[in-house]
């Protein structure tokens, strides 16, 4: 964990210092833009780490408001007994995006998203209302590329003959992104 820790500050050192050469705004209406990565998580109440496959899509309908949406399908999950709680624990978000205005390549953005857990504490299968907010930014190199990192508090709780489980879970999600200029801007 520490080591990806380090990593993850070295990479926001050097887009910050190549951010510094750029001089106007990169993101604009009409950009495409997809990621998929691996999500580990940590599930705060029930002291859960999880692990998930994560993707999303998202679309610049204005040059500071994005429509987006995520899917994140369970991996594994593991409590401190080292016991997996869940059979499955899939979750789906669709939501807004907002992205702050800068003078280059940098884009930082807050969501808010509502979305839906399909899950399995290992008795019977739930679907889940859920709400989450993400905090989060991307660097675009060039026209086709971009990294991000990204941090998601999600809130929930399934409930089943079982018991309640709490799914409020912190998720991180960093990698290499595609994106396309579908609408062409003028110069």
């Amino acid at each position: 964990m520490k080591k990806l820790i380090v990593i993850i500050f070295l990479s926001i050192g050097v887009i910050f210092a190549q951010a510094q050469d750029d001089n106007k705004q990169f993101i604009h209406k009409g950009i495409l833009r997809a990621t998929g990565t691996i999500s580990p998580g940590m599930i705060l109440k029930e002291n859960i780490s999880t692990i998930s496959l994560h993707g999303n899509l998202e679309y610049y309908i204005d040059n500071n408001i994005s429509m987006r949406g995520d899917i994140f399908y369970f991996l594994k999950a593991k409590d401190n007994k080292g016991n997996n709680p869940f059979s499955f624990n899939h979750s789906l978000f669709t939501g807004a995006s907002y992205h702050f205005k800068t003078k280059n390549h940098f884009d930082p953005y807050f969501a808010f998203q509502p979305g839906i857990a399909y899950a399995n504490n290992n008795s019977t299968t739930q679907i889940s209302p859920l709400v989450s907010s993400v905090l989060g930014f991307n660097y675009y190199f060039e026209r086709w590329f971009h990294l991000f990192i990204e941090g998601r508090y999600i809130n929930g709780k399934n409930i089943s003959e079982a018991g309640v489980i709490s799914l409020s879970e912190l998720r991180f999600s960093f990698g290499l992104g595609f994106n396309l200029s579908v609408i062409k801007t003028k110069n």
